[in-house]
């Protein structure tokens, strides 16, 4: 698959409104090769899902999977992590309608670099400075019209054809009166920077013959064709009301991906089979399927190389013995057939056989004095009497006959060794290359979960998650909880202030569970207290800087003025699975929050077994319940230990009792009270 330049500005446009149009921008967090020609950023925003895009010699598209390395020899990686690394994405664009993308990405420290993606003929990928001189280049060029290599310049190449984007309807008139002998797809293929799959379609929908000369055209015609042109531009390039993502199938496999359906596309589809375009919801998710599929199939070749190698030679060998036998089967038919005719002439009392043998390309040879019947290659010797040389011929064909079984047996044994490698191989590419990513809330990073008055509560995990939590989501509205005992995370209930302004007393409850949270996820947990204090502060209570002459160490803070204490709070929670998004995800706090919330939940209490175990029971509990809901217990089974782990408290658990919850299946969640304000989304 080739992307047009119409399909590269959907790309681009899509990519600027989700990363550069965000509040703060997305920094790089990491890059790594996928193959030689490719690479994988993770780009990371403070308050959003982190989001995963490739740069490749085919393309640039925001992906949804996390890719493994497939292919080693990247001259690009480590010159790319020097460089871009920790930088923010600060600009993205394509020049004019070339399938080149220019990214900006800015340092902290000013630093500015520009990565420039050209996705024609073999592709490039090349890395400048703010001056555009070449860091670092993955394929140098030395063309008549450019040199591209490191310490130069950049250039670009010379334009091709009018910008699509930009003609107007009288570069299109001019076009036509100087057109010579080209058809009109020739015509507007030449002159206007367009695939040929889109000029068909231009062609297609403008009712134009195809086989017409473009000199021909009038100037109705033209103009028709014209504003079919900036239609499928429209429609391509900026999702218009027409834009029909698709992919092409060919043997279930995405083979193409088109973001509208060209008459082409539904007519083949027609005639190949009815499963052969798929409707995807966007056409980056179409570039994703088919081009994330291609570097699949690299990584999948690229671990089988000596398999397939050892296959092909196995290949060989059995088409030599398929041969073999065809020779061997050939002669011995040959050889029967004159042991047949030379017993029948000898029941007639012929002797005379050199027309028989003439009319069989056989013949009598004598080799040190001996006669020989030489037939199909092989030489039976002559025996006195024709009877006698047809049993001799007859027993000849037998033998080989009984020799081409050890060709089967061996054809058997080599067929064997090439199905055991086919299935090495398959076994290989059916290994998992690639993790789908998951698209996640902000806050899911952190513990939380949504109180009994819904109301979104986070929490810290450690002392970099509450540093954190408290410098980048505290707002003015938010209530901050924290423990009386050594190693309390510190707790925040999103927009609480403002919600028990306009409907006073009715977060009492929230306030306890927040409270028996914040406690439950401390160290009084791990250390087996049956119970403990907590207290809670408004916003502004919190100072994030240290009082003059002192030292706060990481994850801590000041309080200022009056704490709100809740005491004597048992330590209890609960972990269960709900639908967020109409996907399932755990929820672990306390037991009625996570009770209203949940599916289904289980009750966890102090003292038992390690977070390990506890989190395979805990698994294993939630697989049975979900019992004949093979769609619910499918998506258990395949969220991790590590994240089961991740959401109980630290220390030992066990499990109290599994119940039924109170949300149903394929319930929309969260519920509105949970979006919050203030830059948090």
């Amino acid at each position: 698959m080739e992307l047009s330049s119409i399909e590269l500005r959907y790309l681009v446009n899509e990519i600027r409104s989700r990363i550069i149009s965000s509040s703060s921008g997305y920094y790089v967090s990491s890059i790594n090769a996928i193959t030689r020609s490719s690479l994988f950023l993770k780009l990371h925003h403070p308050m959003q899902e982190d989001i995963m895009f490739v740069l490749s010699t085919r393309g640039i598209w925001i992906t949804r999977l996390k890719f493994k390395p497939v292919e080693e020899n990247n001259s690009l990686e480590s010159i790319a992590q020097k460089e871009l690394e920790r930088s923010k994405l600060e600009l993205i664009e394509q020049i004019g309608s070339e399938r080149i993308v220019s990214l900006k990405f800015r340092h902290p420290d000013g630093k500015v670099r520009i990565v420039v993606g050209e996705f024609f003929g073999d592709g490039n990928l090349i890395i400048c400075n703010e001056n555009m001189q070449i860091i670092a280049i993955l394929n140098p060029i030395h063309v008549r019209h450019r040199t591209l290599s490191v310490g130069l310049r950049y250039v670009y190449p010379p334009a091709r054809g009018v910008d699509v984007f930009n003609i107007t309807l009288d570069q299109m008139l001019s076009l036509r009166d100087g057109a010579k002998n080209l058809d009109v797809l020739r015509w507007i293929g030449r002159n206007i920077s367009m695939p040929k799959k889109f000029v068909e379609e231009v062609i297609n929908r403008a009712g134009i013959e195809v086989d017409k000369h473009a000199a021909q055209l009038s100037d109705d015609e033209v103009s028709k064709i014209y504003n079919t042109i900036k239609n499928i531009i429209n429609e391509v390039s900026t999702g218009g009301k027409n834009h029909e993502p698709i992919v092409i199938l060919l043997d279930d496999k995405p083979q193409e991906a088109l973001p509208i359906i060209t008459q082409e596309a539904a007519a083949a589809s027609k005639l190949i089979k009815k499963n052969s375009i798929k409707k995807v919801a966007s056409y980056m998710d179409a570039v994703d399927e088919v081009l994330s599929n291609e570097i699949m199939d690299i990584g999948r070749n690229s671990r089988t190389v000596e398999l397939d190698r050892q296959i092909a030679v196995l290949e060989h060998d059995f088409e030599e013995l398929n041969k073999a036998k065809e020779t061997v089967l050939q002669k011995a038919a040959a050889i029967r057939k004159l042991a047949g005719e030379l017993m029948a002439l000898s029941y007639r009392g012929s002797d005379v056989i050199a027309d028989l043998l003439a009319a069989n390309s056989a013949s009598l040879v004598t080799e040190k004095g001996i006669q020989y019947i030489e037939v199909a290659g092989e030489q039976v010797k002559m025996q006195p009497n024709l009877a006698k040389a047809s049993s001799m011929l007859f027993a000849r064909a037998k033998e080989m006959e009984r020799g081409n079984a050890s060709i089967e047996e061996a054809r058997g044994k080599i067929l064997a060794q090439i199905g055991k490698l086919r299935s090495e191989t398959e076994a290989i590419h059916r290994k998992v290359i690639v993790k789908e990513q998951i698209s996640r809330e902000w806050y899911e990073r952190y513990r939380w979960f949504i109180t009994t008055d819904g109301l979104l509560v986070i929490g810290g995990r450690d002392a970099s998650s509450n540093s954190a939590l408290i410098r980048k989501h505290l707002t003015e509205h938010d209530i901050v909880f924290h423990a009386e005992v050594h190693g309390s995370p510190f707790f925040i209930i999103k927009n609480a202030a403002a919600f028990a302004a306009t409907q006073e007393g009715t977060i009492n409850s929230s306030l306890h569970e927040v409270a028996q949270a914040t406690i439950s996820f401390s160290r009084a947990w791990k250390d087996g207290l049956s119970s403990a204090d907590a207290y809670w502060v408004m916003a502004e209570q919190v100072k994030k800087g240290a009082p003059t002459g002192q030292f706060l160490p990481k994850g801590s803070f000041v309080i200022e003025g009056k704490r709100n204490y809740i005491k004597g709070v048992e330590l209890r929670l609960a972990i269960g699975i709900m639908q967020l998004n109409n996907r399932e995800t755990l929820l672990c706090g306390p037991e009625e929050a996570v009770k209203k919330r949940s599916i289904f939940y289980t009750v966890l209490l102090q003292g038992g077994v390690d977070p390990m175990n506890a989190a395979k029971k805990v698994k294993s509990e939630f697989v049975k319940i979900a019992g004949e809901n093979t769609k619910i217990a499918e998506s258990i089974k395949h969220v991790s230990l590590d994240e089961f782990v991740r959401a109980l408290p630290t220390g030992q658990s066990r499990l109290s009792f599994t119940a039924r919850g109170q949300q149903q299946l394929l319930q929309e969640a969260p519920p509105p009270s949970v979006t919050v304000e203030s830059g948090d989304k």
